[in-house]
């Protein structure tokens, strides 16, 4: 008699699991002892940690962690990019209404610093602006950051922590690694794993990565993309 996929999962993939020890003690509590755990070990599973991070020190996932060290203009621009600098541009001077997901996605792993700071050198620099309203030209400024935070945004750090649960720390380590790294193939086993997860879960907890600063340089909808169709490729396989 075939395992159904359900079945398969709890075979293999009891032992790889950390959900029992989060239901026992607390999602928040375990987070912390996780990561004490394994933060300076080869174990490290950036693909859980900087959620579970996230959760167990009470940082909201729906901003950029903001470096030790302030980066200078040149680096906030290579940040955005040059396309999405001009949409920014574009929507300041009111050539444009909005700025696009895409763009959005650019902004928030830029950071809120830079973005300001880079819309203050253009106001200082660029003649288009020459005359323009400084007040109003900032408080755009953050009404694109603020929009651009809640287009992208993830689900709640109560919704990923339950997402933590079902992935595990392996399946979550191998699913990172094929996404960021194009590290081999997903097992039989996680992709199961990741079926059983669902969806909205595997997007949400790349959502939330994808505001992190180790991912500053990852092209975001790309990532998404990604993410999207390796799970379809394990739904077929599970099928």
């Amino acid at each position: 008699m075939r395992l159904s996929p359900h079945n398969s999962i709890s075979v293999f993939c009891e032992l790889q699991t950390f959900a029992t020890a989060f239901k026992q003690l607390g999602i928040a509590a375990k987070a912390k002892q996780f990561i004490r755990q394994f933060l300076f070990a080869d174990m490290l599973n950036i693909y859980l940690i900087l959620v579970a991070l996230s959760m167990a020190i009470g940082t909201t996932v729906t901003s950029i962690t903001t470096p030790e060290k302030e980066e200078s203009l040149l680096e906030c621009a290579k940040y955005v990019g040059s396309y999405c600098g001009n949409e920014v541009l574009d929507t300041l001077s009111n050539k444009k209404s909005n700025v696009s997901t895409d763009c959005c996605y650019k902004i928030i792993q830029t950071g809120y610093s830079c973005h300001t700071r880079l819309t203050l050198f253009v106001l200082q620099n660029d003649s288009e602006f020459k005359h323009a309203n400084v007040t109003n030209v900032l408080e755009k400024n953050d009404r694109i950051f603020y929009m651009c935070d809640k287009a992208t945004e993830p689900e709640s750090e109560m919704y990923l922590s339950k997402c933590v649960v079902k992935i595990g720390t392996e399946c979550g380590e191998e699913v990172f690694d094929n996404l960021k790294h194009n590290k081999n193939n997903v097992t039989d086993c996680c992709c199961g794993r990741l079926v059983e997860t669902g969806l909205p879960c595997h997007i949400n907890m790349a959502k939330a990565l994808i505001r992190t600063p180790e991912m500053r340089n990852v092209d975001a909808i790309e990532f998404l993309n990604k993410g999207k169709k390796l799970f379809d490729e394990c739904l077929e396989d599970q099928e």
